[in-house]
């Protein structure tokens, strides 16, 4: 496998779980607007999937995928 597809295909999973971390983000302030609470695990989750999507910056930068978000950036 090639450095070019294999970014191409880390780049589709990264999206996703992007797309969920902003779909939850987004969740999460609905609730908060609504004065409910949420438990403490849905809390960890979100921060553990940030980890992720930042881990894959960091990766698909390193292998010099042109698209990467560079670690710590807003994506």
């Amino acid at each position: 496998m090639s450095e070019e597809t294999l970014g191409q295909s880390a780049e589709s999973p990264r999206e996703g779980l992007a797309t969920q971390l902003k779909q939850l983000e987004a969740f999460v302030a609905r609730t908060e607007q609504s004065g409910e609470e949420l438990p403490p695990e849905a809390l960890e989750m979100i921060s553990r999937l940030r980890e992720i999507v930042t881990a894959l910056d960091g990766l698909a930068a390193t292998l010099g995928h042109p698209d990467a978000t560079p670690p710590g950036e807003p994506s």
